[in-house]
């Protein structure tokens, strides 16, 4: 299964800089490593709108195969990416049922996550969707006990969850000074995961958001 390893390339981007736009071709599947990126697209006043995020571990390109990518990423920091081609990709499914079985089960983990958006904009209340958004934001297969980078503004966070930006503020302070997180210089450090999670309405869950972390994404990032 670890074939996979000389098929791919190594890129990296700075933050600030764009991984792909919207309208581009999608030809490669991406795995993303210690990132944060924003997903956007223009509106039809010529506004962004931040559709969502991606954090370590993700995949990005099967949704897109063989059409053109819906939004642009944007790197929130610094960003390395390990990439294979969609044609070699299909290759190493077709010869490893295995891979293609964990990959499969990644990509019901991606849907799940957009069904929970959909869902916290829907009907959670405003503390549920930032608790949401905090669990998150923990890259995929970190222990809940280690930081993790917090580069989105608060005007960023209020777009995304539907919310004010005063409120955005005001629930982080709260959650701070109930000794829930520890937020500062770009990090944040869940204090009291139980906690957070109740809030977020996902009950008391693991110790890490390692769920979903397959033998093919393990192998694809080297």
């Amino acid at each position: 299964m670890c074939e996979i390893r000389g098929l791919l390339s190594h890129r990296r981007y700075a933050a600030g800089e764009n991984v792909f736009r919207e309208g581009d071709t999608c030809k490669q599947l991406m795995v993303f490593r210690s990132v944060q990126l924003k997903l956007t697209t223009m509106s039809l006043g010529g506004r962004e709108q931040i559709l969502g995020l991606l954090v370590a571990g993700q995949l990005v390109g099967f949704e897109t195969s063989d059409a053109v990518y819906p939004y642009t990423a944007t790197a929130l920091t610094p960003v390395e990416v390990c990439c294979i081609t969609h044609n070699e990709m299909q290759r190493v499914l077709e010869e490893n049922p295995s891979v293609a079985l964990n990959i499969i089960r990644r990509f019901c983990d991606e849907l799940i996550r957009a069904r929970i958006m959909i869902r916290n904009l829907g009907i959670k209340p405003a503390h549920a969707r930032v608790a949401s958004l905090i669990l998150s934001l923990v890259p995929i297969g970190a222990d809940y006990n280690d930081p993790f980078p917090l580069v989105f503004s608060r005007l960023e966070v209020a777009e995304l969850l539907g919310l004010s930006e005063e409120t955005v503020s005001r629930i982080f302070a709260e959650f701070r000074r109930n000794g829930l997180i520890d937020a500062h210089r770009g990090e944040v450090l869940l204090l009291d995961v139980g906690t957070v999670r109740k809030i977020a309405g996902v009950g008391a869950g693991p110790k890490s958001n390692s769920e979903g972390v397959k033998a093919a994404t393990a192998c694809m990032m080297g």
